[in-house]
């Protein structure tokens, strides 16, 4: 009981809807402009055609009702085929120069399929030559649909980079999804029919998922930790400012910290809260608490007292590792939480084994730490990461930027965001040198430039806002970082001119 060319029209909201990311679209439609031309419009010589917009929206009405209400809308439309399109922008409320729509559908009978002949073929007439034809209008996107009774023909008007053959197999989609909905389910809700292709879908769900890689799934960070000193002990591990640690004293270094943790009764699962400068003392204690078999629970420093508690409170740590400057800073923790000063003079704890050890129920389904968020919606939540989660992504990391052991890794976010886990782990994998810089030149744009410069950075990984900052400040003054390979621009949109 409706025509083809509501059908088509409903399908072609489909595609529009669905490439666009809408529910409701509006795209033109071409009008004959004869129906309404006034008397002898039939016999009248030039173009009447007019276009005008329709509107689709694509949720749960069912297909046949879809269709239905599409033939009462060209029905209406009909009756304002004379209209100007300025007149519709201006009752459309849309204002100008924003156009009213930037797709276009023309339903065109056809008396026959128009034949595709070559130029030298293509003779209208004793002593005329065809020599070229094209066809051009104002709309990025265009659909031409010849009905010639039997056959449909698609044709498609769009850039390049899109593909017209594209934009023909959604429409075919669309249209078989919705012939077979109206046969078989009229009452299918419309946005549930398929528009792409099955060739695409399965291409765009499958084969670009398929990310499956291989890592060591099974295994801890401090086990692959401890393997690459077996094979690089006296390269060097971390330096930050006159602190330096070879790959072997780090690790013993760790080693003597964590049977201590052990001896406070830290395992697995048990949190160790950390709150200390981003240093020496930062890394050996993170290792530390993985070499335990716990997790540690970084806290900024910098924060405000009252957040800093609330993390204490909820985290509820079994120890906590933090510097004497800091101490004071942090509320009164529970009598059974155990201090441990990092910048105590030695030894801060009594002498232990330089031996890896090897507590009981470690894991890579154990927790690695937990780091809390900003807090913008409410409370700051406590987002739990297991080991295997941590070494996926630091193997992602390690693929990625094909890290080696020439590179120096600059260490420069905050323990309580989470890139600062790859900035100081990933390196460590692979014989790498973690380079940290200190707080006070990490916020200095020129003294930030001058750190990487003597460190020779080869990874650093910053915001746009600061590096827009330290270009703007050294300019042209300062010759350029030789050494980075890779400089990462996260957090934040990244303008194409700093790009640039």
């Amino acid at each position: 009981g409706v025509s083809v060319a509501s059908v088509c029209h409903v399908a072609w909201g489909q595609v529009v809807a669905r490439t666009s990311g809408r529910e409701e679209v509006v795209y033109g439609t071409v009008l004959l402009g004869r129906m309404q031309g006034g008397e002898g419009a039939e016999r009248a010589m030039g173009l009447f055609m007019n276009t005008l917009p329709v509107k689709v929206r694509v949720g749960e009405e069912g297909a046949a009702a879809s269709v239905r209400g599409m033939q009462e809308q060209l029905g209406e439309l009909l009756r304002h085929e004379q209209a100007s399109l300025a007149l519709a922008q201006r009752c459309s409320g849309v204002a100008a120069p924003t156009p009213l729509f930037t797709s276009l559908l023309n339903y065109r009978h056809s008396a026959e399929r128009r034949p595709a002949r070559s130029v030298e073929q293509a003779r209208v007439g004793q002593g005329m030559q065809r020599l070229h034809g094209d066809e051009r209008n104002n709309y990025p996107l265009t659909l031409s649909i010849d009905d010639v009774g039997e056959e449909f023909w698609l044709y498609v008007h769009v850039d390049a980079s899109v593909g017209s053959e594209r934009v023909c197999r959604y429409m075919h989609r669309a249209l078989e999804s919705l012939v077979e909905a109206l046969d078989s389910q009229p009452a299918k809700p419309l946005r549930t029919l398929e528009v792409m292709p099955e060739a695409e879908r399965q291409q765009a769900i499958y084969e670009w998922n398929a990310t499956k890689a291989d890592y060591p799934r099974d295994r801890c960070v401090h086990e692959l930790f401890e393997q690459q000193v077996e094979q690089t002990p006296e390269a060097m591990a971390v330096v930050c400012g006159e602190a330096r640690l070879t790959y072997g004293e780090l690790n013993r270094r760790a080693n003597q910290l964590a049977h201590y943790l052990r001896q406070l009764g830290v395992g697995p699962d048990a949190r160790v809260a950390i709150c200390a400068d981003r240093g020496v003392e930062m890394m050996l204690a993170v290792l530390a608490v993985f070499k335990a078999g716990a997790a540690y629970v970084p806290l900024d420093p910098q924060y405000p007292a009252e957040r800093l508690r609330y993390m204490l409170e909820d985290s509820a740590p079994v120890v906590l590792l933090t510097q004497g400057r800091w101490r004071s800073l942090l509320p009164p923790l529970d009598e059974r939480v155990a201090v441990i000063d990092l910048d105590a003079p030695a030894p801060a704890w009594p002498p232990l084994p330089i031996s890896n050890p090897t507590p009981d129920g470690v894991g890579s389904r154990r927790l690695a730490y937990l780091i809390y968020t900003s807090g913008s919606t409410g409370q700051p939540k406590g987002v739990m990461v297991e080991q295997r989660g941590m070494i996926n992504h630091l193997y992602a990391k390690l693929a990625d930027l094909q890290l080696r052991q020439t590179d120096v890794v600059a260490q420069t976010a905050s323990p309580s965001f989470d890139i600062s886990v790859w900035q100081m782990l990933a390196g460590l994998l692979v014989g790498g040198q973690v380079q940290i810089v200190e707080a006070r030149q990490a916020h200095d744009p020129q003294q930030l430039w001058l750190a990487l410069q003597a460190a020779g950075v080869t990874v650093w990984e910053t915001v746009p806002s600061l590096l827009e900052a330290m270009l703007g400040e050294v300019g042209d003054r300062q010759a350029g970082v030789a050494s980075l390979r890779w400089v990462l621009v996260t957090g934040e949109a990244c303008a194409v001119g700093l790009w640039r």
